[in-house]
């Protein structure tokens, strides 16, 4: 879900799909929902968008949303669980609400929507979060460390073996 900045808060954007309730969302929200979109348009959307909710109820290992959401300088409104509690920090880059409570949702979108300031500086914290930890480059050099740890790891393994 994806609130317009262009058009106010209240206008909602639903994209992504899945079996369990794509039916029921597609009932709910009419027009307002696009189903799966590939990530160009996603990304696009995004960049319009004053806020990103989350509202998944399973545990998620590592929702690419939140750093998409994150590179776009837009803060996540996602479910307190699993990794979306540890990528999303509480007023600082988002808002968490409890998993499948619907008032708790509604409750933070609606802080969300009367506190667009506060939500403009989590969406500039969350960009910040997203340059210091996320993006490419940064991503790259941890990979080329642990493979460095593991050559180095390997090399001491075949020196204990030869010696």
């Amino acid at each position: 879900l994806a609130a317009r900045r262009e058009h106010g808060l209240s206008d909602v954007t639903v994209i992504g799909g899945g079996e369990a309730y794509e039916h029921e969302v597609a009932q709910a929200f009419g027009a307002a929902y696009m189903g799966f979109q590939p990530l160009d348009a996603v990304v696009a959307r995004l960049r319009q968008a004053s806020f990103l909710v989350l509202p998944s109820i399973c545990y998620e290992n590592f929702p690419r949303t939140i750093v998409e959401a994150y590179a776009c300088g837009v803060p996540v409104l996602a479910s307190r669980m699993g990794a979306m509690a540890e990528l999303v920090d509480d007023g600082v880059t988002g808002l968490l609400f409890e998993p499948g409570d619907a008032r708790d949702l509604a409750a933070k979108v609606a802080w969300a929507q009367a506190h667009p300031a506060d939500m403009l500086a989590m969406g500039r914290r969350a960009r910040a979060v997203y340059e210091q930890r996320y993006r490419p480059q940064v991503n790259m050099e941890a990979l080329l460390a642990i493979y460095e740890q593991a050559r180095e790891h390997r090399r001491l393994r075949q020196g204990r073996r030869d010696g």
